[in-house]
C-alpha cells in the first residue's frame, strides 16, 4: 500500500511505463534510482506537463513510489495514551481523569480524543490555563490530560475539564 491516491493511480501506471519499471520494484533502491535518472534527464516541470498532472501531485506519486510498501507516515506521530479498559462512552464516569489529543478548537472550547469514540469538550470556561508553555493557545495535536465533569450518554456529550497540557 502507497499513499498514492486511486484518483492518481493511471498517472502512476503512466510514469512506470515511461521509467520502464513495475510496482514489483515501489520502494526498492531501483525505483528511487529510475525516478531520479528521469528527473535529471527531463526535469520535473516537463514530466508533470508530458503525464498532465500538476507538481504537487506527481511528488507525492513519485514519494510514494520511492517509500516501503510497509511505510506508514502515523508511525511519526505519537499516540494518546488512552487508559486501559476504556472502550466506550458507557465505561466512563464522572471523575475519571484521562489522556487525550485535541482533535477541533472553537470559540466556546477543544473537543478532544479520549479514545472512547466519541469526542469529549473543554469548555473555555473548564480552562484555567489555555495557553502553551511557549505562549501559544490550546490547538489541534496538542497531547493533555483532562478530567470527565459531566457526562449525558444520552445526548452523546462528554465534559471534561483541563488539568494539565502534556
Amino acid at each position: 500500500m502507497t499513499c498514492i491516491h486511486p484518483e492518481s493511480y493511471h498517472i502512476t501506471e503512466k510514469l512506470l511505463e515511461k521509467i520502464n519499471a513495475s510496482v514489483t520494484e515501489i520502494g526498492l533502491a531501483c525505483m528511487r534510482t529510475k525516478l531520479s535518472q528521469t528527473v535529471g534527464q527531463t526535469g520535473m516541470d516537463s514530466l508533470a506537463s508530458e503525464l498532465e498532472v500538476g507538481m504537487p501531485t506527481l511528488q507525492l506519486i513519485m514519494d510514494g513510489l520511492k517509500q516501503p510498501l510497509d511505510y506508514d507516515i502515523r508511525t511519526a506521530y505519537e499516540k494518546p495514551l488512552f487508559r486501559q479498559g476504556l472502550m466506550s462512552v458507557n465505561d466512563l464516569q464522572i471523575g475519571t481523569v484521562l489522556t487525550g489529543r485535541v482533535g477541533n478548537v472553537v470559540h466556546f472550547g477543544a473537543f478532544v480524543d479520549i479514545g472512547v469514540g466519541k469526542d469529549g469538550l473543554i469548555h473555555t470556561s473548564s480552562m484555567p490555563f489555555y495557553r502553551l508553555q511557549n505562549g501559544k493557545p490550546l490547538g489541534p495535536g496538542d497531547k493533555v490530560q483532562v478530567k470527565v465533569i459531566k457526562l449525558e450518554i444520552n445526548k452523546g456529550r462528554i465534559a471534561l475539564e483541563l488539568l494539565a497540557v502534556l
